[in-house]
């Protein structure tokens, strides 16, 4: 193996020179692809806690790294996107049906809960400031992420139609036929009627906060729609 430089600043970034050498090496390369044939979702978490714990050094150091492994896992998706938009049609859509149906769906719903806990435990800490801040940024990503609609929008709404038109309203039919049937369940199940149990809730509401709360609700709709209308009206005029 030819001896590399890996201290010398280029574009490619450490880690890609260091797996462009292990891939080049076929000891390494084998090893590579026995970890990635032992990856296991119930390994994950014994692999995290020794990453964050194991070690104090190491464990400082991830965690002052996390904003940018935040944007390296950005942009590692990002570039997964652009090469994937690089596969025939058929392979692609064989590729994400494969991968759609191998996440584990048991684990995808402790996503709420997780994290949930957490984002609770961090507005904990703030007035609501953080969680502000957060949506703010979340509103500026998907402005940036949606302002190439406006000069690709005949495009995007013929992939979106096709996607509808294809859709498989079939399963879909099955799937929401079941939760109706389980609803419909729940509700004969039941042994306290729901007209007890809403006139339990209703009688801790106060009527005025809840009016008081609508009546904003209104008035807000209101604004906006006359906003929408004087703008509507002033096109006009200004076309005349």
């Amino acid at each position: 193996m030819e001896e590399a430089d890996l201290t010398r600043t280029d574009p490619q970034g450490l880690s890609e020179r260091v797996l462009t050498e292990i891939l080049r090496t076929p000891a390494l390369k084998e090893l590579v692809i026995l970890l990635m044939k032992d990856i296991d979702a119930d390994t994950a978490p014994g692999l995290i806690k020794t990453a964050l714990w194991g070690e104090a050094g190491v464990s400082l150091s991830l965690l002052g790294a996390i904003p940018d492994m935040a944007n390296w896992l950005l942009e590692l998706l990002l570039e997964t996107g652009r090469q994937l938009n690089g596969l025939p049609e058929p392979l692609l859509r064989d590729f994400l049906v494969q991968v759609g149906s191998g996440i584990d769906q048991a684990r995808l719903l402790q996503f709420p809960e997780v994290y949930g806990r957490l984002l609770k435990r961090l507005l904990s800490w703030d007035d609501g400031a953080l969680m502000a801040s957060a949506v703010n940024s979340a509103l500026t990503g998907a402005d940036r992420l949606t302002s190439g609609l406006d000069d690709n929008r005949e495009e995007t709404a013929k992939a979106i139609a096709v996607s509808l038109d294809e859709f498989d309203t079939a399963t879909a039919g099955k799937v929401l036929n079941r939760f109706l049937a389980l609803g419909n369940a729940v509700r004969r199940s039941r042994r306290v009627p729901p007209g007890t149990r809403l006139r339990s809730l209703l009688s801790e509401v106060e009527a005025g906060e809840l009016f008081s709360m609508l009546g904003g609700l209104l008035k807000n709709c209101a604004v906006a729609g006359w906003i929408l209308l004087s703008g509507r009206l002033r096109s006009l005029k200004g076309k005349e």
